[in-house]
């Protein structure tokens, strides 16, 4: 009896293909495009991290090899009609099959205007950096009395610099007989605080380099200095890769506590990326990366917690405890960046959960803790960092504020990159709109501080009322309508955006920066009352839409508190700075210290005054209340 195999031969699943970057990954039947995009590392725009909220990880399938899973329900909602020509939502969309998928540009990562300017608050930095370079000349070995090479070099040390006990890891011990046995004269040693040898140079090394990290939630910045001159050699900035998985910190703890590897793989990114803008800096220097024999890393707690690997998914629950509060000194090798080979990594202090390093470096920056007269400081973002004080005392909160500064949660917003509504003016008789753009092209969506200044507009020009209704009386003009999500105000005819659809600002959007500038003001609210409700003459602000928004727009928003008495200055990215102070002043990482310790952190969620505040200052005081004459 004869046996025949009748197995199916089997029918390879097809990729599907995104275009335009023509990456390709095979379905799985379970995974959305979104995740198959993350996959891919096609740059895909997902703000919420694929949690169904933002909207905007629109594609188009423009093409398929089987049947497409009908639209959801919040399908329809955002995308309405144009389900008809082929789009849909990422993070709703599971394909079973091959197709060809389009990123539309205004759905594609652009890149982002990062701030690496220093503060206008510089001041002069004694150079005392932790590493320095001892060059000497080490005696050949002798028969008569031999000694080994690590002896003969440490006996040097002594003798030229009194230095005594110096260690030494394995992983410079392996470099130590080639070093000494170059055939060049003598060998320059970079000695850590005068107790332990973190490079070993033949010759004579003028000198040594360290990098400043400026560790954001959205952007990251490298400084590579010299530590011998305090010369500043290249400053390279990037996007935080994590973004892929989400625009904010709670969507990435989330992500950690949700996926098995979720933490390893964030970490992976940031570490890949700080090795970018190393291997970058270094090559735009003309210097060997070895060379660098130091580094500092500021951040915000959860940036710091990934970073080094540590759990973070507390930090998201009250009472939100970091799991460590001190600065920490740890080898580079151990965190897997790649400068030399027993260099250490710096990490300046944090202060709460939601009050990172990178607060405590803007204090340093800008002196606010050796001042006289009390200073407001904050910083602008999806958790707004404010702080209020002088030398006599530091208060410190976190605001909540959202992701509106960002234009995340805004029908057209967006981060600031080439394209983005910057600025808007609004003529106060026609309500036409005049609008410029980062790099002065063909508007793709609004960035923060484009927000706030067409919000600053709709207010002087009667659109926007006191409570944030939009002014329905002004009919009139066309650019005021009814719309899908309520009443909206043109900013730009579908003509003249890139989109080809007319730009909004919506009821709703207006609604979420209310709710934002309003968590700022209350936050900055509380801690001038709990300070004594001291006069102060400045306000500091810090980070990207802190030092593009126009001052006079964020009074009229209501900002924060005392905007019509108080100076608005733009502190540039005081984090970075200061955390290039520490690298080139050792003194500077204790002063960070200090002021963590002196600093006295407010829980807003615990303050009943915060949400008293929060309510009272919804409101825009500046604006014309015709709702109030009925």
């Amino acid at each position: 009896m004869t046996i025949h195999d009748h197995k199916r031969p089997v029918i390879p699943v097809l990729p599907i293909v995104f275009l335009p970057s023509q990456k390709e990954i095979h379905p799985n039947g379970h995974s959305t495009l979104l995740e198959l995009a993350r996959e891919a590392r096609v740059p895909l725009e997902a703000p919420c991290g694929g949690k169904h909220v933002c909207g905007k990880c629109t594609v188009i399938v423009e093409s398929a090899k089987g049947p497409l899973p009908p639209p959801s329900d919040r399908e329809k909602e955002v995308l309405g009609d144009l389900i008809q020509i082929g789009y849909r939502l990422a993070c709703e969309t599971v394909l079973t099959c091959g197709a060809s998928v389009v990123v539309p540009e205004g759905s594609q990562h652009r890149p982002q205007v990062i701030l690496t300017s220093e503060t206008q608050h510089a001041y002069p930095v004694r150079l005392q950096p932790h590493v320095r370079p001892c060059y000497v000349e080490v005696p050949e070995p002798s028969l008569d009395a031999l000694l080994a090479d690590r002896e003969r070099l440490l006996m040097a040390l002594e003798k030229a610099y009194r230095l005594r006990s110096l260690q030494m890891d394995l992983f410079l011990l392996r470099r130590l007989p080639q070093v000494l046995r170059s055939g060049r004269k003598g060998v320059t040693a970079a000695i850590r605080d005068g107790k332990e040898i973190v490079a070993l140079r033949p010759g004579r090394e003028e000198h040594l380099y360290g990098v400043a990290f400026d560790v954001g939630t959205t952007t990251v910045v490298a400084f590579l200095l010299d530590l011998v001159s305090g010369e500043k050699r290249a400053v390279i900035p990037a996007m935080n890769p994590q973004i892929a998985v989400g625009d904010d910190v709670i969507t990435r703890i989330s992500f950690c506590q949700e996926r098995p590897n979720g933490l390893d793989h964030l970490r992976g990114e940031m570490v890949s990326c700080l090795n970018g803008l190393v291997a970058e800096a270094a090559a735009e220097s003309g210097i060997d990366p070895d060379l660098i024999v130091e580094a500092t890393v500021v951040g915000n707690t959860a940036m710091h917690h990934l970073f080094t690997g540590l759990d973070p998914r507390y930090l998201s629950m009250a009472p939100y405890p970091p799991v460590l509060q001190e600065g920490q000194s740890l080898k580079a090798r151990d965190l897997g960046i790649h400068i030399g080979v027993s260099a250490y990594v710096h990490l300046l202090p944090v202060k709460a959960g939601f009050v990172g390093s990178d607060t405590m470096a803007c204090i340093l920056a800008t002196r606010l803790h050796k001042r006289k007269s009390p200073a407001l400081l904050i910083d602008l973002g999806t958790n707004g960092e404010i702080v209020f004080g002088n030398r006599d005392r530091i208060l410190c909160c976190s605001t909540a504020a959202g992701p509106a500064f960002e234009g995340g949660h805004i029908r057209w917003g967006m981060r600031a990159s080439p394209g983005a509504i910057d600025r808007i003016r609004i003529d106060p008789d026609t309500l036409n709109v005049t609008w410029q753009t980062i790099g002065a092209e063909r508007p793709f969506g609004i960035c923060g501080s484009g927000i706030i200044s067409a919000a600053a507009e709709m207010i002087r020009t009667g659109i926007i009322l006191s409570r944030g209704n939009l002014n329905k009386t002004l009919k009139s003009s066309p650019r005021l309508r009814e719309g899908e999500d309520g009443w909206e105000f043109v900013l730009a005819w579908a003509g003249e955006t890139a989109a080809g659809q007319d730009m909004v600002l919506t009821q709703r959007d207006v609604a979420e920066l209310q709710m934002a500038k309003s968590a700022v003001y209350a936050g900055a609210a509380v801690l001038i009352e709990q300070y004594g409700d001291a006069p102060f003459r400045e306000i500091l602000l810090a980070g990207a839409c802190g030092n593009y928004v126009d001052p006079r727009d964020a009074c009229t928003i209501d900002l924060f508190p005392n905007c019509l008495t108080a100076k608005v200055v733009g502190v540039g990215n005081a984090a970075g700075h200061g955390a290039c102070l520490a690298l080139l002043d050792k003194n500077k990482g204790k002063e960070a210290e200090r002021i963590a310790q002196k600093a006295e952190y407010v829980e807003l969620a615990a303050e009943t005054r915060f949400q008293e505040l929060f309510v009272e200052s919804m409101w825009f005081a500046s604006a014309r209340d015709f709702e109030d004459d009925f």
